[in-house]
């Protein structure tokens, strides 16, 4: 706690009441909702019902994210909400910000435009420019150690009074305990995402994570394999290697999940992803069908200006079929994933792909429900573990 901030027993009776009003609704209807837009519109307007003359609002806080370190909300009147996405490499813009100041001394930074020069911190000349009059930032302390915070600034010619200061400072650990509620909301929802993906983490926070927990669907199957993956690692050290595989992972994941698929897995260089069927498989098929052809796509244009010796290029395949989606594993670790023989004949395919010099190719489940797809046939062939031939079709 600030060492300004009041115990309630000795604020004035009006910052009393206004503090009670906002406090009450921050511990409350606040910490239920989902959307952060709607929290942060509705502690703004909290304060302007309590008069204080807010004109630009700020929240920032640490998240586990593999290509930001923060999150945030920007209110300005009249303009609505945009979400703040802070990367990785934005130290040098944290380090002239009150925010820094704010977190070194574990207290307020307070100022007057009229009353401080613009080297003070990179966002004076910019708030100055836009009439504000004066600027709060507000540190928050995290449980584990991470810090953020908010800022709020003015154009009222008189700034905020000695009243508005007070209810912020009187509402200030409530703000400070549901940031960190709902910090831990998102950091396990956006860890999760990161690892397992998508509908995974939203079924696994919904309770389903006894081992056996499986959900029987239908799925189109898409398996992306790098062809030559060993042969172009063996010249590559640990860190090209990795360099290597992002990039190929950035040519395979996000066609998948633009076109409304789920990837599950990566197998070393292999990706595993589903595109559930529901009532329409033909439609899932269409989905699964217009990734693969953009994944070759981005492979071609990816490997457009590499020297012959690093490019990579790329084996695909497509089938349709059932399969069981939920926890699978041991005791306590468990893996969320799909199994069935629909997914061991993806992957055969995909292997088959490489030796018919092939980028892509689909089952005949897949081929029969998009009939009028141009699939120019490719034999019948027997893959290892699978008990019949079958018929094999490549894009024309």
């Amino acid at each position: 706690m600030s060492a300004q901030v009041k115990p309630w027993d000795q604020l004035d009776g009006d910052v009393l009441a206004k503090a009670m009003v906002i406090q009450n609704w921050l511990i409350g209807e606040a910490r239920f909702l989902e959307d952060p837009d709607d929290a942060v519109q509705g502690f703004v307007q909290h304060l302007l019902d309590a008069g204080v003359p807010l004109d630009r609002f700020t929240s920032a806080i640490p998240t586990l994210h593999a290509v930001r370190s923060g999150l945030g909300r920007h209110w300005v009147r009249g303009k609505g909400i945009e979400v703040l996405e802070f990367p990785w490499d934005s130290d040098e813009v944290y380090e002239v910000s009150p925010y820094a100041e704010a977190h070194r001394t574990r207290d307020w930074v307070v100022f007057r435009l009229a009353e401080i020069d613009d080297s003070a911190f990179g966002i004076v000349p910019d708030l100055r420019a836009e009439g504000y009059t004066h600027y709060i930032c507000m540190p928050v302390f995290f449980r584990d150690g991470t810090e953020g915070g908010l800022t709020f600034a003015t154009r009222h010619p008189d700034g905020f009074s000695a009243g508005d200061l007070a209810i912020l400072r009187a509402i200030e650990n409530a703000v400070a305990l549901i940031l960190d509620v709902n910090r831990v909301w998102i950091l396990l929802h956006e860890t999760l995402r990161m690892y397992v993906g998508e509908e995974p983490q939203a079924r696994i926070l919904s309770g389903q994570v006894r081992r056996g927990d499986v959900v029987p669907m239908r799925a189109a199957i898409v398996f992306a394999d790098m062809r030559g993956f060993t042969g172009l690692s063996s010249a590559l050290d640990v860190d090209e290697t990795v360099v290597l595989l992002n990039r190929y992972f950035d040519c395979v994941v996000p066609p998948i999940e633009e076109a409304g698929g789920e990837v599950l897995k990566y197998i070393g260089d292999g990706v595993l992803a589903i595109f559930g069927a529901g009532d329409d498989a033909a439609a899932a098929c269409a989905k699964a069908l217009a990734a693969a052809q953009d994944i070759a796509r981005r492979v071609t244009e990816d490997q457009a200006d590499l020297p012959p010796g690093q490019r990579f290029d790329i084996k695909l395949a497509l089938h349709f079929g059932d399969v069981a989606y939920g926890n699978i594993g041991s005791g306590a670790r468990l893996d969320y994933t799909v199994v069935g023989r629909g997914v061991n004949l993806a992957s055969r395919l995909a292997d088959l792909s490489g030796r018919l010099d092939q980028r892509l190719l689909v089952s005949s489940d897949v081929a029969k429900l998009l009939p009028e797809q141009p699939f120019e046939n490719c034999g019948r062939h027997s893959l290892r573990g699978i008990a019949e031939p079958q018929d094999v079709f490549r894009s024309a």
